[in-house]
């Protein structure tokens, strides 16, 4: 009795959600307002969804009614001062009583939520940075920051922009909802059978074809959607059930679905919005950062290619038998539904917001599958369709809102500018240094970030200290979009990551350890690129080629190490060796990059004679 009533609220949740973002998408509601209610009701939805005792279920069903009244009190909180949340001055009008009573009662379910659906690790991070911004004035140092009273938490946190329901959930609110919900009428409709037929027939003849098949589908939309999670969500639904079937494992499957779909936004010709923005800063034509994002994106891709390549042999994978006559009927009854997708791309060339581009290709496919018997959807269909869609956004919302208590704490303490002036300050004219500085800070002010706001921030607060240091502002600029992408995969709050362990229901910290080992091409690139610009494009043919070249050998090199296997498994000292070789080339310098290359050469050499001594041995 308890389950039927958890399901029908559940439905009832999810379609009211789906109705309340639709409302939004066609009216001018303010911001203020609609993040405090998309964040109610992915509330409600964790605590209807994650019974708070399995053992229990009597008294795990009131508890979790009351949490989810809770919710509902929050959002009746807004939706009752809507105008006075709107227009109120921050920090200068009287708060409420109601106020801090919302604010304890939405950072605690937030936490608890988080415990229920995260695991503890995010949760305690965000209670580690509460506690630095209520304490922390008494630290030593650069750590000390001016006192947080009650007061300050509660204006930054609920009644502000900058703390819960700032740009995180803005994101989720104002985009990756929406591709949620298109992600799963994709998967939910024959467009994902004729989505996975298409990728399986690309790839029919490679060793782990499923796994390349992620690749190329997480690279083609996540160049389109700008955003890491939404890809993730929407292409992970269709692909990851073909990998598991492979015999992918699932941390290493979640992994290459985040890795891959972050690095997407790195493609051209769209690369998300961040790229837009990026012209826009510099001054610089849109096509100008297109061409410098060429030569890179080919090393992500062939990177991630070829680990997948090794780790497919190395667990023993051969060329899946495919029905290629079945797959190409396939292709051929369902083409129609491919218009979704060129009108998703046609859209968003065209300059439409990607919330209205979602919408209107998620109706387009509606639209498309009434039209024949074998895929016309019935309204019980669709309404299951979206309801799953609102189910599968709460892996997306929950992480923004809580990265959000954690960014609204850094900004305010001003945590994150002291980042910067110690850039400045420890570096002291040392390049290198003050890169690896500027990486930890892109990184730690993209937590739980869109990709758009995480660049902004770090391009303002570092950019021009880089370019100081003698580095063009392209390049600069370059290096912060890296990895403003990059934060979205590293722990500790690592949201595409967190979406992809969600999805394939590995560990979150595994998840995203296995991503960023996954990603190391991608940490490396930047520093080649400020140290060689040749790689963006910039300089003569030769130098251009030359870089190419080592840096291509380099990710073979690398490849190796990091998977540890070449036809059979590598030793521990051999692997060092390979990663040894390759950084040897990726660093651009000519006697290392040579260096590097022999260093290589000799390794493979020696690996093949290892092999055939092994060969020989078992035949005799």
């Amino acid at each position: 009795m308890e389950q039927k009533i958890r399901n029908h609220l559940v439905a009832c949740t999810a379609l009211l959600w789906v109705a309340g973002q639709i409302h939004v998408a066609f009216s001018a509601v303010p911001g203020m307002i609609i993040r405090p209610l998309h964040v109610g009701f992915c509330l409600i939805l964790v605590f209807l969804l994650k019974p708070s005792f399995k053992s229990f279920p009597r008294l795990s069903f009131v508890l979790d009614i009351a949490f989810a009244a809770c919710a509902a009190f929050l959002m009746l909180h807004v939706l009752r001062h809507a105008e006075r949340i709107s227009e109120r001055i921050p920090f200068v009008d009287d708060l409420l009583a109601s106020d801090y009573v919302s604010c304890a009662l939405l950072v605690l379910l937030l936490l608890e939520a988080g415990r229920r659906t995260l695991g503890w690790s995010m949760t305690v991070i965000a209670l580690v940075f509460m506690t630095y911004s209520f304490f922390g004035a008494g630290l030593p140092g650069i750590l000390a920051h001016p006192k947080v009273t009650f007061d300050a938490f509660v204006e930054n946190q609920l009644m502000t922009s900058a703390g819960v329901f700032s740009s995180p959930v803005a994101a989720s609110a104002h985009t990756i909802f929406y591709f949620m919900i298109f992600g799963s009428f994709l998967a939910a409709t024959p467009a994902g059978a004729l989505f996975v037929a298409a990728a399986k027939y690309a790839t029919r003849k490679a060793v782990g074809g499923a796994g390349k098949a992620s690749i190329v589908a997480s690279g083609l939309f996540g160049m389109i959607s700008g955003s890491a999670a939404a890809n993730v969500a929407s292409v992970g639904s269709i692909v990851y059930p073909m990998m598991k079937k492979a015999g992918f494992k699932p941390v290493f499957s979640g992994a290459l679905l985040a890795t891959a779909g972050t690095g997407g936004q790195l493609i051209p010709p769209v690369m998300g919005a961040s790229a837009f923005i990026m012209a826009d800063m510099i001054g610089v034509s849109y096509f100008t950062i297109v061409l410098c994002a060429v030569l890179p994106s080919l090393l992500y891709v062939g990177s991630l290619f070829w680990e997948v390549h090794l780790e497919a042999r190395k667990q023993g994978m051969t060329v899946e038998i495919i029905d290629k006559d079945e797959l190409l009927r396939i292709i051929k009854s369902h083409l129609h539904l491919i218009v979704p997708i060129v009108l998703l791309v046609a859209l968003i060339a065209y300059g439409r917001s990607l919330m209205y581009s979602a919408l209107a290709s998620t109706l387009s496919l509606i639209v498309l599958c009434q039209l024949r018997g074998d895929t016309r959807l019935s309204v019980a269909r669709i309404l299951t369709m979206a309801i799953d869609g609102a189910k599968s956004s709460v892996i997306v919302t929950l992480p923004c809102a809580l990265a959000g208590i954690i960014i609204g704490e850094v900004v305010y303490t001003g945590l994150g500018l002291r980042f910067s002036a110690v850039v400045a300050s420890v570096s002291e004219g040392n390049l290198l240094l003050a890169l690896l500085l500027s990486t930890v800070m892109i990184i730690v002010m993209g937590m739980g970030m869109p990709t758009s706001a995480a660049y902004i921030m770090s391009a303002v607060l570092l950019a021009p200290a880089m370019q100081k240091l003698g580095i063009q502002a392209l390049v600069a600029h370059m290096f912060i979009f890296y990895f403003a992408n990059m934060s979205m995969i590293t722990p500790p709050v690592a949201i595409a990551s967190y979406t992809a362990a969600g999805m394939t229901g590995s560990g979150l910290w595994e998840t995203g350890t296995e991503a960023v080992r996954l990603a190391v091409v991608l940490f490396l690139i930047p520093f080649v690129f400020v140290y060689n610009p040749a790689l963006l494009g910039i300089g003569n043919l030769n130098e251009i080629l030359a870089v190419f070249f080592f840096c291509s050998v380099g990710v073979l090199s690398l490849g190796i190490g990091v998977v540890g296997f070449l036809n059979k498994p590598v030793p521990p000292v051999m692997r060092a060796l390979f990663i040894l070789a390759a950084l040897c080339m990726i660093v651009p310098e000519r006697i290392s990059s040579v260096s590097g290359l022999a260093l290589f050469a000799a390794l493979y050499f020696f690996s093949g004679k290892a092999r055939k001594k092994v060969s020989s041995s078992a035949e005799s």
